[in-house]
């Protein structure tokens, strides 16, 4: 609930827009339209709707359904926090409420349907609408038919309606006035869903026209309907995951520059706030970005940069560093819904090679855009006026080089050894004290000779002697 209240906060204080309309005493207007259930990012974005609903007293949740179906564990999870809601829910079907599509209508209090429409056919499938294998399918039948079970009864529809939309048949059956064959689904159209029993109806309230036909009968005024819809911050964030690596690619280069500027300047700055925006982004998004992968990412930057300035060589420290970096940013970009799926292992969800090809995509877009960006600050930017007075200063000019100015520091022009590789920050040898330098421009390795070429408060610049 915290992300909610920044993202509406943020709204309004860095995009310029007012906060959305309070949802308190209205009536909160969910579309699931054709592919919606089949996108983990709605899923989220109906979690936090609902959350804010029911702390802003909302007088009831309508869901306006249009759908063929989509995930079966989302929805399954969705389906649970629909009816643990503690104000009135209502679903219209307009024009179809197939597999998926039919759970959410279970899960809410009353169901009403179009002329015409259809509902049903709710069996668990994979991807591709294939078959699943004999056992699976009954390891998930089961576990589907007590939650909808649950879900049915909690809401006062007819459980042996929802099971017979979900399980097949084995053996001809009768519900109401409906037969439903040996291997067969039930689905039914609105006069179907209907037909009054002795005590109620079959499945929907009521065949009505219209949304407002709806709110009409169940006493609710549509001047109070607030259509749920993302926030400008949601939208931004959302955006800010779909250029993940755009963002890599600033992160890395802004990182370099940082590298080579003397103290905590405007690379680190950019860096900072890129690779922040990378991690709340895509968390907001729905992917897996969280404390924990954050906390993975700043430890391998800690153990890199151990790595380059205090231990020579690059070993266990650098390797792990550079896992840490590069997982953490991979695993940050995937899809929390579609790595949820996983667990049961079933072709319902995507491969894991499915899981992480957009984020690698990312990642590798990233990386290598990044070496194009620091071959080209590496060979244009440096006579770059903006470049000249950030960059640590360049070779001397012919001469000497022991030339004394009003701002030499007390040991310029002093040469010595390098005691590890300066890449660019380590160790020297000067004048038989160890100090700790920043080498000018390439990498130098241990054992060559340097010369001192700026001392100031910002560290001790040295080059290659």
């Amino acid at each position: 609930m915290i992300s909610l209240i920044f993202a509406q906060e943020a709204d309004q204080r860095v995009l310029g827009k007012s906060v959305e309309e309070s949802y308190a005493g209205k009536i909160v207007l969910i579309k699931v339209g054709e592919k919606d259930l089949g996108n983990g990012q709605s899923f989220k974005f109906w979690e936090r709707t609902l959350e804010r609903a029911e702390e802003e007293k909302a007088e009831a949740v309508v869901f306006h359904l249009d759908t063929p179906g989509g995930l079966a564990f989302p929805t399954h999870d969705i389906m649970s926090k629909i009816t643990k809601l503690k104000i009135p829910t209502i679903s219209y079907i307009d024009p179809m409420a197939l597999s998926a599509g039919s759970m959410i209508a279970v899960a809410t209090d009353r169901i009403y349907m179009s002329p015409g429409s259809t509902v049903g056919s709710s069996a668990v499938v994979n991807g591709s609408g294939a078959e699943i294998e004999k056992h699976m399918r009954a390891k998930i039948e089961s576990f589907f038919d007590a939650h909808v079970r649950w879900i049915a009864e909690e809401n006062g529809h007819r459980k042996e309606v929802v099971q017979a939309m979900m399980v097949l048949s084995d053996e001809d059956r009768t519900i109401g006035s409906q037969v439903v064959k040996k291997g067969k689904l039930l689905a039914l159209n609105s006069k179907d869903a209907i037909e009054m029993l002795d005590d109620g109806p079959l499945f929907a309230v009521a065949e009505v026209e219209t949304l407002e036909e709806v709110l009409k009968m169940e006493g609710l005024s549509e001047d109070d309907i607030v259509e749920a819809s993302p926030t400008g911050f949601e939208k931004f964030a959302w955006w800010i995951a779909s250029v993940s690596g755009i963002l890599i690619l600033i992160g890395m280069a802004a990182g370099y520059f940082e590298l080579k500027t003397p103290g905590f300047g405007v690379g680190g700055i950019i860096a900072l706030l890129v690779f922040s925006a990378f991690f709340f982004g895509n968390y907001l998004a729905g992917n897996m970005a969280g404390y924990e992968l954050v906390a993975l990412f700043a430890l391998g930057l800690i153990l890199i940069a151990v790595e380059v300035f205090v231990i020579p060589g690059f070993g266990v420290a650098g390797i792990s560093g550079l896992l840490l970096v590069i997982g953490s940013l991979v695993f940050a970009m995937v899809d929390s819904v579609a790595w949820d799926q996983r667990q049961w292992e079933i072709a319902d969800g995507p491969s894991f090679l499915e899981i992480i090809e957009r984020p690698a995509l990312h990642l590798a877009f990233g990386i290598f855009g990044s070496l194009l960006a620091l071959w080209a600050m590496m060979r244009f930017l440096p006579e770059a006026a903006f470049m000249k007075k950030n960059l640590l200063p360049g070779a001397l000019s012919l001469g000497t080089g022991l030339e004394e100015s009003p701002a030499a520091g007390p040991r310029d022009g002093m040469t010595g050894t390098a005691t590890t590789d300066l890449r660019p920050s380590g160790k020297a040898e000067i004048d038989g004290e160890v100090l700790d330098v920043v080498a000018e421009s390439d990498f130098i390795h241990k054992g060559e000779s340097v010369r001192i070429i700026k001392e100031d408060g910002m560290g001790v610049v040295v080059k290659r002697a």
